[in-house]
């Protein structure tokens, strides 16, 4: 009887190492979205920001605000995009520290339902 107790407890330790794994694969996966989402977004400042170098310092620019646009200094412009991009920056690396998190605790699940899967059971 002791023995289909055991094989319960594992069972049920099975289906939680598996949730774990799941839960931990769709974070990664999450992840994944949010970096390429701040990488595009960097992108985008960055090069936002390097048309802003060229311009002239005379030369008039407009900051986007919703719907519209508002007459804004250019080197405040500069300023704004270049601190966009580390801002991001700072962003990206959280979000890969994350995802690094994740993979970890993804591997750690797996690893655990393989030395289940092929665990002797002497019982």
């Amino acid at each position: 009887m002791s023995s289909s107790l055991s094989d319960d407890a594992i069972r049920n330790i099975f289906v939680e190492l598996q949730a774990k794994y799941v839960a931990s694969q769709q974070q990664v996966n999450t992840a994944k979205a949010q970096i390429q989402a701040k990488q595009r977004e960097r992108k985008l400042a960055e090069l936002t920001r390097r048309e802003l170098d060229t311009l002239d310092p005379d030369t008039k620019t407009y900051q986007p605000v919703g719907k519209m646009f508002l007459q804004a200094p250019l080197s405040g412009m500069k300023t704004e995009y270049a601190k966009k991009v580390t801002t991001v920056d700072d962003q990206i690396q959280q979000l890969e520290k994350s995802q690094k998190y994740w993979e970890r605790a993804a591997s750690d699940a797996q690893g655990n339902l393989k030395d289940i899967l092929n665990g002797p059971r002497n019982m």
